[in-house]
């Protein structure tokens, strides 16, 4: 099986059918699976044999692979692959322990039917030469697909590489990222893009997202010490990093409830004043933000673009990460179609501490069919150039923004093209010519009618 086959049948776990089991149960049982096969292609040499996944495959082959005989294997081999070099127990897993909650019958059944069909599944790729050094992209790319799968955990592959654009173009060395509701943390190989050993911080309500990302650090060589991964509720009440990252991002193109911060702002730092305004959630959940970023830290920010032109409380938050931040160094409408339909206009602002330039740059991409390589590299070009594109971007001077009470929309900026259509003359007169024939013929009938009806 050549490289693009085995790409094929690993996407292609995510179509399987899987009676009796949610979507998260699937999803989570392919994530356990796999992760055990990788672990036992690399400690081969350190396993024995009655700890491989070819004795699983017996037991399945066999109709002996049932749930309680699936724990006691996985509770018999995770010792001796964790003494082989694994840093995790697959016993500590949290799929383990609640597959360990199970008692129903028929659930123990739906589970055991999965195992049996992966396993095999799994075992007829033979691949193993060159399985371990691809396993890690494989697994990321099964991630974005079951990602892609539900809404609540979706980032299309254009924002992805929009992500990659906007933090090579900051030039910035990142060695310490924060993810606040990472979900899978798709967002973070963009952001980490080419270095050797970053620092992951996060947070999330959610135990199993945590569990993720760690097996997929675990499978890209990011050792353990480097993931730190936090409840929210505690995250907010012990941790604290001023000034400390060099990049973080925030995702939420539907939105925040008021009262949702990055993280708990000292009553000293100038941005706390802003924190109980009352506004929506968006802007304070930025300005909460910004104490965490290092001297020439950056943010990318994925929102609701009503935040742009909003009166009130939030005309001063933009006014102050215009004016004395001075921060804000780029506003991006995004085309529709790289979200789940929110049903209204989401925006990508990037703001970096101590930026070399006051401008701020404006593109409307709004209308771009895709974010491929080529309007990629022509939005990095006119950003690093300043330029001004009529119709798709401009570099405006914070003079304009003032005269305009630091309103930030968009249209204000940028003019739209009106799109010219050529028309056809002669294609319009020969039509104009056909209709008076046709009138000419539809008068002679009426004409003919009136006659036999004597009506003239």
């Amino acid at each position: 099986m050549d490289k693009q086959q085995l790409n094929y049948e690993f996407i292609s776990i995510i179509s399987e059918s899987h009676p009796g089991l949610t979507f998260e149960e699937y999803r989570d049982s392919c994530v356990f699976l796999l992760f055990y096969h990788y672990l036992c292609l690399k400690y081969d040499d350190d396993l024995e044999d009655q700890y491989k996944l070819s004795a699983m495959v017996r037991m399945a082959v066999r109709g002996k692979l049932q749930m309680p005989s699936f724990l006691r294997f996985i509770d018999q081999a995770s010792s001796f692959i964790h003494m082989a070099g694994c840093e995790v127990l697959l016993t500590d897993l949290s799929f383990y322990q609640r597959l360990l909650k199970v008692h129903q019958i028929e659930k123990q059944k739906s589970y055991a039917r999965f195992f049996r069909k992966l396993i095999k599944k799994i075992d007829a790729w033979d691949c193993d030469d060159y399985m371990v050094s691809l396993y890690g992209d494989l697994f990321e790319k099964l991630l974005a697909e079951f990602a892609r799968a539900r809404k609540e955990s979706f980032v299309s592959r254009e924002m992805v590489r929009l992500y990659k654009m906007m933090f090579e173009h900051a030039e910035t060395e990142i060695r310490r990222a924060f993810l606040p509701d990472f979900k899978y943390g798709v967002l973070l190989k963009p952001m980490l893009s080419g270095q050797d050993d970053p620092e992951i911080f996060g947070y999330d309500d959610t135990e199993t997202y945590g569990e993720i990302l760690r097996i997929l650090c675990y499978m890209k060589g990011i050792p353990k010490k480097s993931i730190h991964l936090y409840d929210k509720t505690r995250w907010m009440e012990e941790a604290d990093f001023q000034e400390y990252f060099d990049a973080v991002s925030i995702f939420a193109p539907e939105g925040v409830e008021s009262g949702q911060y990055i993280s708990s702002v000292p009553q000293w730092h100038p941005v706390h004043q802003f924190m109980n305004s009352g506004t929506k959630g968006e802007l304070p959940m930025i300005l909460s933000a910004l104490p965490l970023l290092s001297e020439n830290g950056v943010m990318a920010v994925v929102i609701p673009s009503a935040l742009l032109y909003r009166e009130g409380k939030e005309a001063q938050i933009r006014r102050y990460l215009v004016e004395e931040a001075g921060c804000l160094e780029a506003i991006m409408m995004l085309p529709d179609h790289i979200f789940h339909s929110t049903g209204q206009n989401e925006v990508l602002l990037f703001l970096q501490k101590n930026r070399e330039h006051s401008d701020i740059m404006f593109f409307d991409c709004s209308e771009m069919d895709d974010l491929d390589e080529e309007k990629l590299d022509l939005i990095s070009r006119s950003w690093k150039e300043r330029e001004n594109v009529s119709g798709f971007c401009a570099a405006v001077e914070v003079d304009l923004i003032r005269k305009n009470d630091y309103n930030l929309n968009l249209p204000r900026y940028i003019t739209k093209l009106m799109k010219l259509t050529e028309v056809d003359l002669k294609a319009k007169l020969d039509r104009i010519a056909e209709i008076d024939r046709e009138l000419i013929d539809i008068e002679h009938k009426i004409s003919m009618y009136r006659r036999d009806l004597e009506l003239n």
